[in-house]
């Protein structure tokens, strides 16, 4: 009997650590609002090594309005005049319209949605705190202390002169009013200059592009600091307790000047100066012909900083109109605006997995809808380049050609652009750039448009617009436009 019963227990617990391993470390995680421990119906627990707690209780707590929408498995969050959105098993979530990556995607539990608590609480203005002693999450709400405004001036960050001018012609000067420029005006708000630095301090010898690499020669070990800015698009390297070698100030009381870049894919000219003196820093500039990634090396024991650049790979989102249960408008013939769109975008993918410059990225593949805040969610979370969403028109059966749609301002030169290309490949009649609030090019924080195609209601752009050929047309078009806006040759 001993030796049935001790077989019995073996074998159950074989059975127990042979089950699949949940990617949750525990469950029970005691969760804490203001010091009052909070009991959902779902207990909280660690998801890949995120704490994930149910959205509803924290935020209910504070107020908020929480909706559920089966259909789409997402939840709404509103509180006051903000709006958060999150998806079940998506790896990313809107507030206000603008997409944000998440550690871990939500999760259903019993009819209950689990969320990176983090995330979630910081949004609604909490504090996340973690009790290791207790493995217990607590949320503070504590009042928001004001912050003083932030200056207005919109003096250029990467600007290596952004104190008196240093490339005035020198000369006999009149004193200066430490409270005004040399016209009188306020100078832009920047640290003073010294023009004769304490000639003890090491200095950079030499600035200069060997090849496709910038090399910076100092006379002592450097330890620079380093940023990178887009439109332009440019790379800041500040090198504290330096100065500028005689070589690069020729003219007495000059501390700053420019090196032109010929031949170069990527760098177009580079800027320096003497940047400020408390401590005395030398700034340079790299101005860039388009977007670049670098890798800056520092060697102490030549005391040079060698930069060396790469073409930066674009992600440009290809957005199929509608999808899934919203058809979109009804052709001629009875086919689908859907069916259009996707064939078409999938064309467009097909051209552009072929450019090593530019990524592709789909909002679907298949004939499925994310909703239209979801979708520009996946295009702000990828914090993409381009935003570009294809569809067909639909009107009265004479109306017939291609409409180009923007939104934001940065939009306009992209859709300018990509009008062009796009009559160009279809020779339908010029309907012209136009501005219109739709949501996906509203939402969207990166220069975004929507193609209007054709009119699926006119005979004639309906019997080419679900012709292969003339859709591979149009997404040679879109691909011509991408290229010529990213300056890729």
């Amino acid at each position: 009997m001993m030796k049935k019963l001790v077989v019995s227990l073996l074998s159950l617990f074989a059975f127990i650590f042979l089950l699949p391993q949940f990617t949750y470390a525990e469950d029970s995680i005691p969760l804490y609002l203001n010091g009052k421990k909070l009991n959902p119906e779902v207990a909280s627990r660690i998801m890949n090594d995120t704490t994930m707690v149910p959205i509803r209780i924290v935020s209910e707590e504070l107020g908020a309005k929480v909706s559920w929408t089966q259909e789409e498995q997402k939840v709404t969050i509103q509180k006051s005049n903000s709006e958060m959105l999150l998806w079940i098993d998506k790896s990313y979530a809107s507030i206000d319209g603008k997409g944000y990556p998440l550690e871990v995607s939500p999760v259903n539990i019993e009819g209950n949605t689990l969320v990176p608590v983090r995330f979630v609480a910081e949004n609604l203005g909490l504090q996340v705190k973690w009790d290791n002693e207790t493995r217990s999450v607590h949320m503070i709400n504590e009042p928001i202390i004001e912050q003083p405004e932030e200056s207005t001036d919109e003096t250029d960050p990467s600007d290596p002169t952004p104190g008196p001018d240093l490339n005035q012609t020198p000369g006999p000067q009149p004193t200066p009013n430490p409270n005004t420029d040399q016209n009188g005006q306020k100078p832009s708000t920047g640290p003073t200059v010294k023009p004769t630095p304490d000639p003890s301090l090491p200095a950079i010898e030499s600035i200069v592009m060997n090849g496709e690499q910038l090399l910076i020669q100092g006379s002592k070990e450097m330890k620079p600091s380093h940023f990178s800015l887009l439109s332009p698009s440019r790379l800041v390297i500040d090198i504290p307790n330096y100065r500028l070698g005689q070589a690069l100030v020729p003219q007495t009381g000059v501390n700053s000047g420019t090196i032109e870049v010929a031949d170069h894919p990527m760098v177009s000219q580079i800027r320096y100066a003497l940047y400020s003196d408390d401590p005395y820093t030398v700034r340079i500039v790299v101005d860039l012909k388009s977007k670049a990634s670098y890798k800056l090396l520092e060697d102490p024991t030549t005391n040079q900083i060698t930069v060396n650049f790469q073409p930066l790979v674009y992600k440009v989102v290809i957005d199929a109109g509608h999808g899934g249960q919203d058809p979109g408008a009804s052709s001629l013939t009875g086919r689908k605006e859907k069916e259009f769109t996707l064939s078409t975008t999938l064309k467009v993918k097909e051209l552009l997995d072929k450019e090593p410059l530019i990524q592709p990225l789909l909002t679907r593949s298949d004939d499925t809808y994310p909703e239209l805040d979801e979708r520009a969610a996946f295009a702000n979370s990828q914090e993409s380049d381009l935003f570009i969403s294809i569809h067909g028109n639909k009107f009265n059966p004479e109306i017939r050609g291609t409409e180009t749609y923007y939104w934001h301002d940065r939009s306009l030169e992209f859709a300018k652009i990509m009008h062009r290309h796009i009559l160009d490949a279809t020779g339908f009649p010029d309907r012209k750039v136009r501005k219109n609030n739709f949501r996906v090019i509203t939402a969207t924080k990166m220069p975004s448009i929507l193609l209007e195609i054709g009119y699926l209601s006119n005979v004639e752009d309906e019997t080419l617009m679900y012709q292969e050929e003339f859709q591979y047309k149009v997404a040679e078009g879109i691909v011509a436009g991408i290229r010529e806006y990213l300056h890729i040759e």
